[in-house]
């Protein structure tokens, strides 16, 4: 059957059915220029509709669904498999982590490197959308400085980790990658109410730039922790050597030295004004 003729079956218009097919909810075959459906696959897609929406969020692989939107490059698919995903109770931070993280994970490195590349960038895009929706207004609990130090050039995980820890009401003076450790340290200075910087690092060649930077914060911003964390740094010790106070082994541990960290009483590190609001206002008077 080609698209029309498993609307006039559904009973539901052909943009619904397209849509199916396009966040996978629906098994379709690309024939020529259309697509075609099975009767066994329009039969499975029926007895996933009849199962409660409870027994459902259950057995959806969210990251399964989206990660063929990503390696197409399709950024309107994938957005309709986080909508999806939303609507079936899946919370922002899981979309981040399990979601996304979890489609990224599944890509075959073996395949054509173009996938990889179409869909990091679909990603960040994913991520950019995903930040604006969930953002927090109002007063912070603190700022939590976001860094990849030079040479790297990872950005998704510096995205992500960033709109995670706004979703917490902290906010996150994100600086992107490939950052010098003068500018690091230069930002740390001006933050009034600065509780960690976090730096991501996913190269083993990048030690002597963490160093700097771990350095540098140290002579302006004596007290801040800092914490590394990826794929760079294998473990505690590494970190304390390259001057770290803290390790993560990936994002989730990243977030739960933040929650810890934020938390606790600061140790600041400078004569402290008004509290920013999430966008980085300084309110007067």
């Amino acid at each position: 059957m080609n698209l029309k003729q498993v609307a006039l079956r559904l009973g539901v218009h052909y943009t619904t059915v397209y849509r199916y097919v396009r966040t996978h909810q629906l098994e379709a075959d690309r024939v020529d220029s259309g697509w075609v459906v099975s009767e066994g696959q329009l039969d499975r897609f029926l007895h996933g509709r009849d199962r409660t929406p409870e027994v459902r969020r259950r057995r959806v692989d969210w990251p399964d669904r989206l990660r063929p939107a990503l390696e197409r490059g399709d950024e309107v698919a994938a957005w309709r498999v986080i909508e999806d995903a939303l609507r079936s109770g899946v919370g922002p931070e899981a979309c981040y982590l399990d979601v996304l993280g979890g489609a990224l994970a599944g890509l075959d490195g073996s395949d054509d490197h173009v996938d990889g590349y179409l869909a990091s960038a679909v990603a960040l895009r994913l991520v950019a959308r995903l930040g604006a929706r969930f953002r927090r207004p109002g007063r912070t609990r603190g700022t939590v400085l976001v860094a990849a130090p030079v040479g790297e050039q990872h950005a998704l995980s510096i995205a992500i980790l960033a709109d995670l820890v706004r979703l917490r009401g902290v906010r996150c003076a994100e600086l992107g990658v490939d950052v010098p450790a003068d500018v690091v340290a230069a930002a740390a200075a001006n933050e009034s109410r600065l509780r960690l910087v976090a730096l991501g690092v996913n190269r083993l060649e990048s030690a002597d730039a963490v160093s700097a930077v771990a350095a540098a914060l140290r002579s302006t911003c004596p007290g801040v922790p800092v914490l590394v964390g990826g794929q760079g740094v294998r473990n505690q010790q590494v970190a304390a050597a390259l001057g770290a106070d803290h390790w993560a082994p990936d994002l989730r541990g990243a977030l739960a030295v933040i929650d810890d960290l934020v938390n606790t009483p600061a140790r600041r590190h400078r004569a402290v004004g008004p509290e920013p609001d999430a966008a980085g206002a300084v309110p007067r008077g």
